[in-house]
């Protein structure tokens, strides 16, 4: 039950016409199908699953997040399981508990094999942390490496509070929030679950880290049923457990002893217990079969010509899940199952002096842990870019040039800072919507960052950009250079990495089809 919320990625894209570092140069086609949106889906899985904090209000206390009680001591042990797309597979995990004078140490290892695009991908990650006797966390230290970035994060517990700080881009942020009830790692939820009688219908509530959001967030553990698995010939009596985070549900397998057999996860993934040996062979190193892009695709039947001059497009769409929301007014609007979105009319835009003072803007313009629109070095690089221009139209017009200009196109795989992406200037459209946020955040103009679809050779493809307020929101493209961004953009969800959470309920549950364009 642990893997579901660790195993989406975002995806993401880049941009065409631009050399890289061999000197080709990528077709669009190459570029847009890198959606690193499920790139971050699948990190915030992976973290909000097993790992971290930040600095936001916690969510609201739950009836029941009591600390659980004590429970007996858990010997020392150590568990491996093998991580499969399709029969395929491509990863392991490898868990480790011990008992101390005051609790347990966790340790817990990803390893991930996964293709974009063709290019081979490998994350890992790694959480150590101390709990008390019940599990419940009293400190932690996370670290995920992808494609030569690092993302680093480490708190405490004490008093009723949560201190710790973030690393990524070579810069720290520190941060610090009131704890309501005692919190644990996603992966030790499930030791609360061991030696204890498992009924069906059973209810248990914890709350988590979610490291994008940077708060705490429910999960609640259902009990299902007996249930007798196969795996590999050989059968199990086991009892199944339904595990609902946010959006998400997800499936696990438990032996008598509490201990997971299998775990569900979002994208087809599987986990399965395994020896040691077994968990390191199988080739996974050298398979990496699943690529995450053409895996999230949204195929449709009637190909769309010249997608990037569409000014409207309607669409009709079938979603498994009533209670997704893509009316997003009055660029997208949702009624009777047919999605129909209107490109902004530059002429219609307002225009004003930056910065904007309107309060309720404040959240727009605010910077975040990934969006440090208020450091010095963005606050610098947007004067320069700028220079005295302050006009809110002509500002969008000079942010997204440099950026588009600026970025080397090129998937990266990771979870990127505004920060990350100055120093780096290279990466997809994540890397491309991060940064150019921050810079208009950091001009004063109200930004955030949308999330979604675009339309690509038959197929619509996860992505992500941009919007800014002149007199509405408006949809800008950094990795296209589009301003506004083509109908062809479809929006499920708004804001931040952090809201990027959402993404995992969209993917594999939508179907569209085109009926109508120009």
């Amino acid at each position: 039950m642990q893997a579901g919320i660790r195993v989406f990625y975002a995806a993401r894209f880049s941009l065409y016409n631009t050399c890289t570092a061999d000197g080709r140069i990528p077709t669009m086609q190459r570029i847009i199908k890198l959606a690193i949106v499920i790139f971050w889906a699948i990190m915030a899985s992976v973290l909000v699953r097993r790992n971290l904090p930040e600095p936001q209000p916690p969510a609201p206390t739950l009836p029941s997040l009591a600390s659980a009680p004590a429970l007996t001591t858990q010997p020392k042990q150590e568990e491996w399981m093998g991580i499969y797309h399709q029969d395929h597979k491509v990863g392991y995990l490898q868990r480790q508990l011990s008992p101390t004078a005051t609790g347990y140490q966790w340790e817990e290892v990803w390893r991930l094999r996964l293709r974009f695009l063709d290019t081979p991908q490998t994350i890992h990650t790694e959480i150590r942390a101390d709990t008390d006797r019940s599990f419940a966390l009293t400190g932690f230290d996370f670290r995920l490496l992808s494609s030569g970035l690092t993302f680093h994060a480490n708190g405490k517990v004490s008093n009723h509070k949560l201190d710790g700080q973030m690393t990524t881009g070579g810069e720290t942020s520190p941060f610090a929030f009131p704890l309501q009830s005692p919190i644990y790692l996603p992966a030790t939820t499930q030791m609360t679950l061991r030696g204890a009688p498992l009924q069906a219908g059973e209810e248990r509530q914890f709350n988590i880290f979610n490291p994008l959001s940077m708060r705490t967030d429910p999960i609640t553990v259902v009990v299902v049923g007996p249930d007798t698995l196969t795996i590999k010939g050989k059968q199990h009596d086991t009892t199944k457990v339904r595990e609902r985070f946010g959006d998400t549900t997800m499936y696990a397998w438990l032996d008598a002893e509490g201990k997971v057999v299998k775990e569900e996860a979002a994208l087809g993934l599987v986990l399965l217990r395994e020896s040691q040996q077994d968990a390191l062979g199988g080739g996974w190193q050298e398979q990496g079969s699943l690529d995450l892009t053409t895996s999230a695709a949204i195929p449709v039947q009637h190909p769309l010509p010249h997608p990037r001059t569409l000014t409207s497009l309607r669409l009709r769409l079938s979603s498994a899940d009533d209670s997704l929301r893509f009316s997003f007014p009055p660029r997208q609007q949702h009624q009777d199952q047919v999605l129909t979105i209107a490109q902004e009319a530059l002429p219609s835009l307002l225009t004003y002096q930056l910065p904007q003072t309107d309060p309720s803007f404040a959240e727009d313009l605010a910077p975040t842990p990934f969006l440090q629109s208020a450091h010095p070095r963005l606050v610098t690089q947007m004067q320069q870019i700028l220079g005295p221009e302050r006009d809110a139209l002509h500002v969008t017009r000079y942010l997204l040039n440099w950026t588009y200009s600026t970025i080397e196109k090129t998937p990266t795989v990771g979870l990127p800072t505004a920060l990350e992406v100055l120093d780096s200037k290279r990466g997809d459209c994540n890397e491309h919507a991060v940064l150019f946020t921050a810079l208009a955040r950091a001009a004063g103009l109200p930004a955030r960052i949308a999330a979604g679809v675009v339309y690509l050779d038959g197929a619509f493809y996860y992505h992500a950009w941009s919007e800014v307020w002149l007199g509405q929101w408006v949809a800008v493209d950094p990795t296209f250079q589009q301003f506004p961004a083509d109908a062809t953009h479809v929006k499920f969800v708004e804001g931040g990495p952090e809201q990027h959470m959402a993404l995992l309920k969209t993917i594999g549950q939508i179907k569209l089809e085109v009926m109508e364009y120009r």
